[in-house]
C-alpha cells in the first residue's frame, strides 16, 4: 500500500512524539491503528465485492452458454422429428394409395355390408397395461387418517415444551442470562 521504510517510520514517530507529547501519543496512535484497520476491512470487503461480482459474472456467462446450447440442441431434435413426421406421412400416404387400389376391385361389387359384404370388424377395446396411481391429495389424505387412526400428538419443531428445562425433574422455569 504505502511504501515506508524503518527509518522513515521512525523519523515520523520522533516528529509525533515531540508534536503530542508523551501523555497523547499512545491515544493517537491508538486512533491511528483503529482507522488503518478499518480502512484495510473496507478495502477487503471493497475486493471481496469486485470478485464476487467477477464469479458471477463467469456464472453468468457460463449459464448463457448452456441455455444457448440447449436451444441449438433442441432445435436440432425438433428438425429430426419433424422429418421423420414428414417421413411418416408420406409413407402412411403411399401405404393408403396402394391399399385403396387393391380395394378397389372388392369394393366395386359390393357397395356397402348391407348388400351381402362382410359385416364391419366390430369396435376395438383395450385393457389399461397401467393402474393410475394415487394423486398427492390422496397421499395426505391418507396419511391424516393414519394420523387420526394411530393418534400420534402433533409434536412441535423443538421437541417437547421448551419453556421447562430439558432433565429437570421438576418443571422449573429456565432461567435465560
Amino acid at each position: 500500500m504505502l511504501d515506508f521504510s524503518f527509518g522513515e517510520l521512525f523519523v515520523i514517530g520522533g516528529v509525533a512524539l515531540v508534536a503530542l507529547g508523551p501523555e497523547r501519543l499512545p491515544r493517537v496512535a491508538r486512533t491511528f491503528g483503529q482507522w488503518v484497520g478499518k480502512a484495510q476491512g473496507y478495502i477487503s470487503d471493497v475486493r471481496s465485492e469486485i470478485d464476487r461480482e467477477i464469479h458471477l459474472s463467469e456464472l453468468r456467462q457460463l449459464g448463457e452458454e448452456a441455455r444457448q446450447n440447449a436451444l441449438n440442441i433442441q432445435e436440432s431434435i425438433r428438425g429430426a422429428v419433424t422429418d421423420a413426421q414428414n417421413e411418416l406421412h408420406s409413407a402412411a400416404s403411399q401405404i393408403n394409395n396402394a391399399a385403396s387400389q387393391a380395394m378397389a376391385p372388392v369394393t366395386g361389387r359390393n357397395s356397402g355390408w348391407m348388400g351381402g359384404g362382410s359385416p364391419p370388424p366390430p369396435p376395438m377395446h383395450f385393457s389399461r397395461r397401467y393402474r393410475p396411481r394415487p394423486t398427492i391429495d390422496d397421499v395426505a389424505r391418507e396419511l391424516e387418517r393414519l394420523k387420526r387412526q394411530v393418534a400420534l400428538p402433533d409434536v412441535a419443531p423443538g421437541g417437547r415444551n421448551t419453556k421447562f428445562a430439558r432433565r429437570a425433574r421438576v418443571n422449573r422455569v429456565r432461567i435465560r442470562r
